[in-house]
């Protein structure tokens, strides 16, 4: 419709001027070339200067093309060039989202030869020779990328992320290092740096790191409750041997975490390993007023407060709560038994046999014939306790021996 347009415009004006000229066609043009004369009607020299002029301009073009045609061939060539890298890199792309970790080598590799993409094709070079776990090929993408310093934020994500899936924790967390001193806060960089620490053992940054995720949102509150009370035990095993440390450690612990059943069973074991019953029974007692749960009465049993009247107290307000609770009551005869209350002792090691046979009750009941002379009931309780404990074995521990060696060695403990 434009090029309609043009030509309609065009042929008004010819006409316009056709026009133009027969009515005032009566000038002429002369030329004198010694000893020669030229005669033109003004017309007709009119048109051999357009025609003139429009020759000449079409020769200045063509002239000005030659000039112009190594630029231009070298502009074909860049832009064939662009093509082809931006395809490579969209190609290796889709074979990395699929999966396909060779060819998206092969296309990061051939994404290359276009250097405003080259920092970020050996990104993804990086990331398909991780997959493959070809750790040297990985590193080697990873130093082509350090020549894009617009990418720096980029490849230092992708090195501490690649760095801590192969467990090169001091990597990873230099390059958390260098983000950070460059003034990245990035969620990302933070979820790197939380697994990172935890598998360094850096469990005091790990819960700082677990904060700041959980105050923006970005770890579900389970999963960051759960890193915490990891972390909790963690630090507290890193305490052992520092009894002081190990309490103040302990205490340092929020009191809402302080009840969690697995904290609390793990802080009393390791705080009666250190000779600090008191604060065991302490930990203990409040998880067990907060939750009921019969694997923290074991270790209570096994809590050496003297005088233990204290102990008997509690556990038996307890049982006004839970009356008929096996595990509670076998828990009662082992701390009788250590007061040398006998008669009680006795009365609820029984009451837990009605409830719920168990070989520790049954060792309880041994330990017991034996403090009293009684050495005949002493070896026939010692037999029944061995075969219960043989029984247990073989129902719980066929296929996670471990596990049945851990339930069953603290028992053994319960009525020492």
């Amino acid at each position: 419709m434009r090029a309609l347009s043009w030509l309609l415009l065009l042929a008004v004006l010819a006409g316009a001027a056709a026009l133009l000229a027969v009515r005032d066609g009566g000038g002429n043009v002369v030329f004198l070339v010694s000893p020669q004369r030229i005669d033109l009607s003004l017309n007709f020299f009119i048109l051999i200067g357009v025609v003139a002029l429009i020759g000449v301009y079409w020769f200045a073009r063509l002239v000005q093309r030659m000039v112009d045609f190594p630029a231009r061939v070298a502009s074909y060539r860049a832009r064939r060039g662009e093509i082809g890298g931006t395809r490579a890199l969209r190609d290796a792309l889709r074979a990395l989202l699929e999966g396909r970790f060779a060819r998206a080598e092969r296309a990061a590799q051939a994404a290359q030869q276009l250097p405003e993409i080259a920092g970020l094709a050996a990104l993804v070079g990086a990331r398909a020779a991780a997959r493959m776990q070809e750790q040297q090929r990985r590193d080697a993408w990873l130093e082509r990328a350090e020549f894009d310093r617009t990418l720096d934020t980029a490849r230092l994500v992708t090195s501490a992320e690649l760095w801590t899936d192969s467990r090169e924790h001091v990597r990873a967390l230099d390059a958390i290092e260098q983000l950070r001193a460059g003034g990245g806060r990035h969620i990302e960089v933070a979820r790197i740096a939380l697994t990172a620490q935890m598998q360094t053992g850096r469990w005091d940054d790990a819960l700082k790191t677990v904060r700041l995720l959980a105050k923006r949102k970005a770890l579900h509150e389970a999963v960051a409750q759960r890193i915490k009370l990891l972390a909790y035990r963690e630090r507290l095993q890193d305490k052992r041997h520092d009894p002081a440390a190990l309490q103040a450690a302990f205490d340092a612990i929020p009191a809402e975490d302080r009840r969690d059943v697995d904290v609390a069973l793990d802080a009393a074991c390791l705080l009666n390993l250190a000779g600090r019953a008191h604060a065991a029974a302490q930990a203990l007692e409040a998880s067990l007023d907060f939750r009921w749960d019969v694997r923290l009465l074991d270790e209570y049993a096994r809590t050496r407060v003297f005088p233990g009247r204290g102990q008997i107290e509690r556990a038996e307000g307890w049982r006004e709560r839970h009356p008929n609770d096996a595990a509670l009551l076998r828990t009662l005869g082992a701390l009788c038994l250590r007061e040398q209350l006998w008669g009680k002792a006795r009365t609820y090691f029984e009451e837990s046999l009605r409830e719920r046979s168990h070989p520790a009750t049954l060792l309880g009941l041994a330990r017991l014939a034996e403090a009293t002379g009684a050495q005949d009931e002493a070896r026939q309780q010692y037999r029944e306790a061995a075969l219960g404990y043989a029984n247990l074995v073989s129902e719980i521990g066929a296929n996670s021996p471990r596990g049945s060696a851990r339930m069953i060695a603290p028992q053994k403990e319960l009525i020492q």
